[in-house]
C-alpha cells in the first residue's frame, strides 16, 4: 500500500514524496497510490534523539534480571519510538544481554549506537553494577571491550563520592588518556560519567569523546572539547532530580547544585565553540521523554532553535546517522502540528510518527 504525502522540514523546504510497501521514500510518479495523507501543514524532523539513555533500566541502581532483561529492553526500545526517539546512543548497562536489541527489526526499535557493561574502578559505582578494574587495567578492560557484542562506544564511570573523602575521581588523566586511545584504535567512541570537581577536566585533557553530566567544566575545558569536536550530554533533569534527592542542607544536594549552577553558566556559550551539545533521559525521564529534557536545556541557556538543533540534526550529524527526505531513504519522519522553535512542548506531543513506513504514534487524520 503506497501513501503520499507531503514533508515541510524547519528549514521550510517542501518535499513531495510517497511511502512504498518497502517502508521507503519513493517518488509519487514511481508508484500508485492508494491514499494520501494531509501533513503539508505539520513541521517534520527526521526523529528526535536520546543521546544518554539506558534501555536495561529506569530507575537509578535498579538491575532488571537477566531473565527480564530482554524483554524489559523491547518495550524500552518501543516506548522511544512511540515519543518520536528514533536515534537513542545507551551509553551503558549492567548486562550485556541489552545489546541484543541490535538484532530486532528497525520497525521496533530506534536506530542505535550502545556501550556495553560500565567499566569503573573498585568502589566506583553502584555495587555489582559496572566492571570494576584498577586504574592500572583500565586500557586492558577498554579493549576487550571495544566493539563486543555489536557496542560502537565504551562508558567509563570516572568519579564517585568515596565515605569520607567525598566525590573522587575513579581514573586519572594517564589511565583515562591509555583508555582513550584504545578505543580509537578499535573505531569505538568513549563517554564518561563526571559529576564532581576535576575529572571533567581529566577527562577532556586525556580526549573522551563525550562528557556525561558535566557539572564542573571550566570555560577552558568546553573550550578545548569545542576544538575537537566533542559532545556534552548534561542531562540536566536527571541532575536536578539527584539534587533534590540529596537534599539542599546536605554537602551533596550542595555540590550538585554548585554544579549545575556551573552549567547555567557554561551551556550557552558551548554550540558557539564548537561542543555538540545534546539532551538524555539518563535514569530519571522515561523512555520516549526526552523531549521533557529540551525544555531544561532552554531553562538553562540555550536558545528554544538550538534547542531543536540539539534534539535532532546535532544529534544525527555527531552519531553519523544521516537521513534525508528522498527517495530511497528509510521512510521515516515525526511530525508536529506547530513549529517546536516557537513552542518547545510541541516536541512532546508528536502529531504523526512513521518509523520504516510503519505509524508509530499518532494519526495521520
Amino acid at each position: 500500500m503506497a501513501i503520499g504525502l507531503t514533508i515541510r522540514t524547519l528549514d521550510g523546504t517542501v518535499h513531495d514524496l510517497a511511502i512504498d510497501d518497502h517502508g521507503h521514500f519513493a517518488d509519487p510518479a514511481d508508484v500508485t497510490l492508494d491514499a494520501v495523507w494531509d501533513t503539508g501543514a505539520w513541521y517534520a524532523v527526521s526523529g528526535l534523539a536520546d543521546c544518554h539513555a539506558h534501555l536495561s533500566g529506569d530507575e537509578v541502581g535498579e538491575r532488571v534480571g537477566p531473565d527480564e532483561l530482554p524483554a524489559f529492553v523491547a518495550a524500552s526500545a518501543w516506548a522511544q519510538l512511540q515519543g518520536g526517539v528514533f536515534l537513542v546512543a545507551d551509553k551503558g548497562t549492567h548486562d550485556e544481554l541489552t545489546l541484543r536489541i541490535l538484532d530486532a527489526p528497525p520497525t521496533e526499535r530506534p536506530d542505535l549506537q550502545m556501550a556495553g557493561r560500565i567499566i569503573t574502578s573498585p568502589g566506583g559505582y553502584y555495587g555489582d553494577f559496572g566492571e570494576e578494574v584498577d586504574p592500572a587495567d583500565l586500557a586492558h578492560a577498554v579493549r576487550a571491550a571495544a566493539g563486543r557484542n555489536g557496542s560502537t562506544w565504551v562508558k567509563i564511570v570516572g568519579d564517585w563520592p568515596k565515605k569520607g573523602v567525598g566525590p573522587t575521581p575513579n581514573f586519572d588523566e594517564e589511565a583515562l588518556r591509555a583508555a582513550v586511545e584504545v578505543a580509537h584504535a578499535a573505531g569505538v567512541r568513549t563517554a564518561i560519567h563526571t559529576c564532581a570537581p576535576r575529572t571533567a577536566s581529566l577527562a577532556v585533557a586525556a580526549g573522551v569523546d563525550s562528557i556525561e553530566h558535566g557539572l564542573f567544566l571550566t570555560v577552558e575545558d568546553i573550550e578545548a572539547l569545542g576544538r575537537r569536536g566533542g559532545a556534552w550530554v548534561p542531562t540536566i533533569d536527571a541532575m536536578e532530580a539527584i539534587r533534590d534527592m540529596l537534599g539542599e542542607s546536605s554537602s551533596g544536594g550542595r555540590l550538585f547544585a554548585e554544579g549545575l549552577g556551573n552549567v547555567r553558566e557554561l551551556l550557552a556559550g558551548a554550540p558557539g565553540v564548537g561542543v555538540t551539545v545534546l539532551a538524555g533521559t539518563d535514569l530519571h525521564l522515561a523512555h520516549g521523554h526526552v523531549a521533557e529534557e529540551a525544555l531544561k536545556l532552554h531553562e538553562y541557556g540555550l536558545d528554544a532553535a538550538a534547542v531543536v538543533h540539539a534534539m535532532t540534526t546535532a544529534a544525527y550529524d555527531y552519531l553519523g546517522h544521516h537521513h534525508a527526505f528522498r527517495p530511497g531513504e528509510d521512510a521515516d519522519v515525526v511530525f508536529f502540528d506547530r513549529d517546536p522553535r516557537d513552542d518547545l512542548t510541541v516536541l512532546q506531543r508528536p502529531r504523526l510518527a512513521v518509523r520504516h513506513g510503519r505509524i508509530v504514534a499518532g494519526s495521520p487524520a
